[in-house]
């Protein structure tokens, strides 16, 4: 009896998996909303991925609670331990800060990079830090810096207004933003940074398109980019490809098997 059962569940799911109005319906009320970091969707843009977020339920990274940290968090390995993704990181910042004294983080939410970084990397005095985030992480971040009196990193929600740079930094930032990065270098710099590190970005050599991502406290539209087109619209800036890294997380989307993300990807460039 639970065997026939068993079997006509499966069967019944797979109908359901063929038929894409029941399909969306099965991934709404049995996965996506109930399962953190669940993606559903395949959309052409962020306009067309925001208009499918239901009006009942927060669309935004800009949240208090999505960036909060506290001072006693500084002694907690969970926030001041190093990703295992950002070895390769860490490998380049190691030799590129021997003659570079300005880095933006783009996307650094409260200057978490920073601090677990220190542990591997000697900061010179000269260091400046520059993150740039959302106004909910610039306030979360800047109140912590002040607690802990570090003059070396600072916050902004403005990437326009700095002046200068020399190395660009962003981890797992680039798919909540619209702009590619080729646009953010070209039209919201002042000045090319003489380098490029990037890292934890889902590519696939596939067509770039949006998908959503539950936040739990938002869900917020999720870009899947083309691996060769971003590193092309990179070098016709003059950057060369110095080093590229794959790291070992996918991404699925339900019923959308051609869209399977089979690594997130990270890159340096250097400016010709």
């Amino acid at each position: 009896m639970i065997q026939s059962k068993r079997l006509i569940k499966y069967v019944l799911r797979g109908i359901v998996e063929q038929i894409p109005v029941l399909s969306d319906l099965y991934a709404d009320r049995w996965f996506f909303y109930k399962n953190p970091n669940a993606y559903r969707g395949v959309f052409k843009s962020f306009g067309e991925a925001l208009a499918a977020i239901p009006s009942s339920y927060k669309s935004t990274y800009n949240l208090s609670q999505l960036h909060q940290v506290h001072l006693g968090d500084l002694e907690q390995p969970k926030v001041t331990s190093l990703n295992p993704q950002d070895y390769p990181v860490i490998f380049w910042l190691q030799l590129i800060l021997q003659e570079c004294s300005v880095v933006v983080d783009f996307g650094g939410n409260t200057g978490g990079s920073y601090y677990s970084y220190q542990k591997y990397l000697n900061y010179s005095q000269n260091l400046r830090w520059i993150v740039c985030d959302l106004p909910a992480a610039v306030e979360n971040g800047s109140r912590l810096a002040q607690q802990i009196n570090d003059r070396q990193i600072s916050f902004t929600s403005e990437l326009a207004l700095i002046d200068h740079l020399d190395v660009f930094l962003t981890c797992g930032t680039l798919q909540y933003v619209e702009p590619s990065l080729a646009e953010l270098l070209s039209s919201s710099l002042r000045h090319k940074p003489k380098h490029l590190i990037i890292n934890r970005v889902p590519c696939y050599e596939g067509k770039q398109f949006i998908t959503l991502q539950n936040l739990l406290d938002s869900i917020v539209p999720y870009k899947i980019q083309n691996r060769t087109e971003f590193i092309n619209a990179i070098s016709l800036l003059d950057y060369e490809l110095i080093d590229s890294w794959k790291n070992n997380r996918t991404c699925s989307i339900p019923f959308h098997p051609e869209c399977f993300v089979n690594g997130y990807h990270g890159f340096y460039f250097r400016l010709k």
